[in-house]
């Protein structure tokens, strides 16, 4: 992987465990998301006027579209999981789904050829991922069924939206495509919230103001991952940006102080050395 998309990929990474721990504490968090999003497509707005969206061909509109509705499933999906469920047993298996799916799927649909030491050091971010976590750590067997199975649909749609997004970035430069994303996702839901019969909007200064910053962090590490995307294999970016595991993990001790172990901290390290190899890895 290229050092300046291992850059944006570990930054991405910082910027989303940082956004999914204030959404966590966050009591609304379908109203508060919504906020956060139509912050960020205001804050990407801009990019129309250099690069016109009448530009793209019908094909990369059926894309954009595809990859709102996949970031809106995600974002629902990932909103139940939460209800239920910590963050620090939640998040990993969310994103430890994701390359599971995204590692085969690039292959047979994109002709990604990872290296020999890249599918090492994918399954090592992978291990690591999954043998820290046991639903028993955190709550009852039913309660903790019911998150990691919701986890686990959170992470089939970051799968999705990971390779849509991987074509999307090769047909439309990444400001672009992260506006016109962003954009169908406020409006899928919004439409989500009409529908289920809720309030719109987050209520209050201190909740607009943590909606304000999940917007900005959201962006960024959107920004982030797709700019690596542009730059290397979907598989090795996605891999990579699990660092947010480690990081995430930290913050549910320290912040939420959920319960940690041994196993994460060893865990942690198999992650670490993982993209150690996914960094030199060709």
């Amino acid at each position: 992987m290229p050092p300046l998309a291992l850059l944006l990929v570990v930054g991405a990474a910082v910027c989303h465990s940082a956004w999914n721990l204030i959404f966590k504490s966050e009591p609304r968090r379908l109203q508060a998301f919504l906020g956060a999003l139509t912050i960020a497509t205001a804050l990407c707005a801009p990019v129309a006027l250099v690069h016109s969206p009448a530009d793209l061909s019908s094909g990369t509109w059926a894309l954009v579209l595809l990859s709102g509705a996949l970031e809106t499933a995600y974002v629902v999906a990932l909103t139940a999981a939460y209800e239920v469920g910590d963050l620090s047993l939640v998040y990993p298996i969310a994103r430890g789904t994701a390359p599971l799916l995204v590692v085969p799927l690039a292959v047979l649909l994109l002709g990604e050829r990872p290296s020999p030491l890249g599918l090492l050091g994918i399954a090592l971010v992978v291990v690591g991922i999954f043998g820290a976590y046991r639903p028993a750590d955190h709550q009852g067997a039913g309660s903790a069924r019911g998150a990691v199975a919701l986890a686990m649909v959170t992470g089939v749609m970051i799968a999705g939206y990971s390779l849509v997004n991987k074509v999307g970035v090769q047909r439309a430069p990444v400001p672009l495509w992260a506006f016109l994303v962003f954009a169908v996702d406020t409006v899928l839901l919004a439409l989500v919230l009409v529908l289920r019969g809720h309030e719109l909007w987050p209520r209050g200064r201190t909740a607009w103001g943590r909606a304000a910053a999940v917007g900005a962090l959201m962006l960024a590490a959107y920004l982030g991952v797709l700019g690596a995307m542009s730059l290397a294999p979907v598989s090795y970016v996605v891999a990579g940006r699990e660092v947010s595991i480690v990081i995430t993990a930290l913050a549910g001790a320290l912040v939420l102080r959920e319960p940690q172990s041994t196993r994460r901290t060893a865990a942690a390290a198999v992650i670490f050395v993982g993209l150690v190899l996914l960094s030199v890895s060709r």
